[in-house]
């Protein structure tokens, strides 16, 4: 019975263990890209923008309906003298065919096609900078989960280096070479790398629910990361005044202002007369389906209202208002764009030059760690001296791993801006 028992258990854990997914970042991409509800609802809205696009374009086309009516007509006549009433029941059956069209609106199918096309334009913009933020939001949250499962492995290499320092320091104080102060600072630094590796779990736990957020998984999907993201090294220093108006943000409050232009248009219309065709061919009998006294009508009308009560007016001079709110709007994103260009490319090309400044201190501290334990270990150094050097390491492994997931923040949020990223 136990060995069945272990051999069930076995078999559980086993299962359990091949079921974990392993996702490299080209995996995540792809999945993201799949899954990400921010990127869904996106290119939903965009479709439904080129819907409307297609609608707007319907006006220029005839529009023709089939019409089909029935009616029954009751008579009765009342008796006047010698002549006795009677009831008369008349049914009739029509069949039309309708064909209106508009030859002029004033250009007010003219405006709403343009806004439409403005309006899916925008669509497409704000498609970009979605794809450009979930890129971000993306990178961010891998690079956040390697740094925690890195940060954590740094975690116990130092509890690991604590220990030894404090056998070596209590051997000394056990032969009366070292004092008690010394002791109770090193037992001091062991309580503390072990509580950095409890907040390195929790860090861990944390930052992979963010990538399940921007993977698209559901909180209890249970899987884990491989690989490194790709970086690249900083180009020259750009024309920012060229890639600002090649952004999302750019294209977007472009649109904007396309759209607003269109609605001063549509709303100048009823200021013209519209011009409508029409033509219809019907035939009507007292039986289904009428064959008989067929009868076709075309015509032309034109109307030109005159007066609506300021409606008309004031819609107009609204939608000039809010086309001038375009154009502000327009120029104050233009700077915005500009400014947040520099300053995320100065903090890129920094978080870069940092990265490698962080990594030769590293090396360094290492080096010369190495060097001071063994002076310290044959009485050539104090314990002062070498404690200072052993928490100048320790620092600078976690400013260098801090360092290494900061320069590949920076190179997405630089993605980000120029509405870059994963995705494109």
């Amino acid at each position: 019975m136990k060995h069945s028992l272990s051999i069930f258990l076995v078999f559980v854990f086993s299962s359990g263990a091949q079921a974990l997914q392993v996702l490299t970042w080209e995996e995540c991409v792809r999945i993201a890209m799949a899954n990400n509800a921010q990127i869904q609802a996106a290119q939903a809205q965009l479709r439904s923008l080129d819907f409307l696009e297609d609608a707007s374009k319907a006006n220029f086309l005839p529009q023709l309906s089939a019409v089909g009516t029935y009616g029954r007509t009751v008579t009765e006549t009342r008796a006047t003298g010698a002549t006795a009433g009677s009831t008369t029941n008349t049914t009739g059956y029509s069949g039309s065919l309708v064909a209106n069209m508009n030859i002029f609106s004033g250009f007010q199918d003219v405006g709403n096609m343009w806004k439409a096309q403005a309006n899916e334009r925008a669509g497409r913009a704000n498609l970009q900078t979605v794809k450009a933020q979930v890129s971000y939001d993306l990178k961010s949250a891998f690079e956040g989960l390697l740094y925690a499962k890195e940060y954590q492995k740094l975690t116990l290499q130092i509890i690991d280096r604590r220990k030894e320092n404090m056998g070596l320091v209590e051997l000394r104080f056990e032969g009366g070479r070292e004092n008690k102060g010394s002791v109770l600072l090193s037992r001091a630094y062991l309580a503390q790398a072990k509580y950095d590796d409890l907040q390195a779990r929790n860090a861990q736990r944390v930052a992979r629910r963010q990538l399940s957020r921007a993977l698209g998984y559901d909180d209890f999907a249970e899987y884990d990361i491989t690989g490194v993201i790709p970086v690249k090294e900083p180009s020259d220093l750009p024309k920012f005044e060229d890639l600002a108006m090649e952004t999302p943000d750019m294209a977007l409050v472009k649109a904007q202002l396309e759209a607003a232009e269109a609605q001063v248009t549509v709303s100048r219309a009823p200021f013209m007369p519209s011009v409508d065709l029409s033509g219809a061919i019907s035939e009507t009998d007292q039986h289904f389906f009428p064959d008989q006294a067929q009868t076709s009508t075309l015509g032309v009308k034109i109307t030109f209202p005159f007066f609506s009560g300021g409606k008309d007016y004031n819609s107009t001079r609204s939608s000039i208002e809010l086309r001038g709110t375009a154009q502000s709007n327009r120029r104050n994103i233009s700077r915005q764009v500009l400014a947040r260009l520099e300053q995320l490319y100065a903090a890129y090309i920094e978080a870069v030059m940092k990265f490698q400044v962080d990594l030769t201190f590293r090396d360094a501290t290492t080096a010369r760690a190495e060097i001071a334990r063994k002076k310290y270990n044959n009485g050539l150094q104090t314990f002062e001296d070498w404690d200072v050097i052993e928490s100048d390491l320790i620092n600078r492994q976690k400013v260098y791993l801090t360092s290494k997931r900061d320069r590949t923040i920076a190179e997405a949020a630089w993605e980000q801006v120029q509405g870059k990223g994963a995705f494109q």
